[in-house]
């Protein structure tokens, strides 16, 4: 069995240096960690993390509040943020609250007993006070869905011009009644996501339709529902953006059944670039986020404040990217 004398031989370092790689030191070089680590990963090394733990004070664990692991978009999140964990030593354990505040309290609780060293809230029902609040008692991340206001590190892609860019890209190809099919004020990331939508249409002089603006939510079904409403406008849009590709493969199942085609009826896009946007038919074009960098870097800045709890707040944005695939057509070919 590997030994962390063996790790130092490997790695040209000295047992010290890799103590400080594996207690997350940042007095270390970046290309000093890489190698390190790669000593590990090729020898098989298997720190006794037990044994820091109790040195340490600290339990090795962190929370992860999730609404749903339904949801693809969720489930790789926490992919990155597991995968992250993993590499320092920590375990991720999930706190799935359905975004119902009295199950979020109770998750909550666990990290105000001190049984994890931090939590990363994917999303969270509490508002911008009691957010800031609890951070100062426990380590803590925002990550994709914010509370604007909280005094909390956060990791996000910029919602406003994903949104916008997305609505643009529908308006160049030649769409001008777009439907938006969102979570409604539940989540900041539709606000947002609204908010680049509305100043698009604002650019291209059309004034927004409040009747085209459907507040469903992120799921398939929330996607069906907003095809419902859809089939009772006397006018249909001619295009549909979906704030998440759950949703938006839900309205394009919805009008199916009804007998509109998409793209050849009605377009529609989605947010996110899940794996079944790929493969669904037809192939959807959606927004894509970084979802694994996302949660792999949320890790990131939480170690930085379990680490050191007076490190200064970091916001960061990832970029986002749009994908062009089938379900949109150009009114100008059809």
């Amino acid at each position: 069995m590997a030994t962390i004398k063996d790790v130092a031989k490997k790695a040209g370092v000295s047992v010290a240096t890799v103590s400080r790689v594996l207690n997350s030191y940042e007095n270390v070089r970046p290309e000093t960690v890489d190698a390190v680590k790669e000593a590990i990963r090729e020898l098989g090394y298997h720190p006794n993390f037990l044994g820091r733990t109790l040195r340490r004070q600290k339990t090795m664990k962190i929370l992860v509040m999730v609404p749903t692991i339904s949801n693809q978009f969720y489930s790789r999140l926490v992919k990155g943020i597991q995968t992250a964990a993993l590499a320092d030593g920590y375990h991720a354990m999930l706190g799935i609250t359905n975004s119902d505040p009295a199950v979020e309290k109770e998750q909550i609780a666990i990290a105000r007993r001190k049984l994890v060293d931090g939590v990363i809230f994917l999303h969270t029902t509490m508002d911008a006070g009691e957010l800031t609040e609890f951070a100062k008692g426990c380590p803590a991340v925002s990550c994709c869905e914010l509370v604007q206001g909280a005094k909390i590190s956060t990791v996000s892609i910029d919602d406003f011009r994903a949104a916008l860019d997305g609505t643009r890209y529908l308006l160049e190809k030649g769409h001008r009644r777009i439907a938006f099919v969102s979570a409604g004020a539940l989540y900041d990331s539709s606000r947002l996501r609204q908010m680049g939508y509305r100043r698009a249409l604002e650019e291209a002089g059309i004034l927004a339709d409040n009747s085209l603006i459907l507040d469903e939510g992120f799921t398939f079904n929330a996607g069906k529902r907003a095809a419902h409403r859809i089939l009772e406008m006397e006018r249909n849009p001619d295009a549909v953006f979906a704030t998440s590709d759950s949703t938006a493969i839900g309205v394009i199942s919805g009008l199916a059944q009804a007998g509109i085609r998409t793209p050849e009826d009605i377009s529609v896009m989605g947010f996110d670039d899940n794996q079944i946007a790929e493969y669904y038919l037809p192939p959807l074009t959606t927004i894509s986020q970084p979802q694994f960098d996302i949660g792999h870097k949320a890790f990131e800045l939480l170690l930085d404040k379990i680490n050191n709890q007076s490190c200064a707040e970091r916001h960061i944005l990832l970029p986002h990217k749009l994908v062009e695939r089938s379900s949109v057509k150009d009114q100008g070919n059809f």
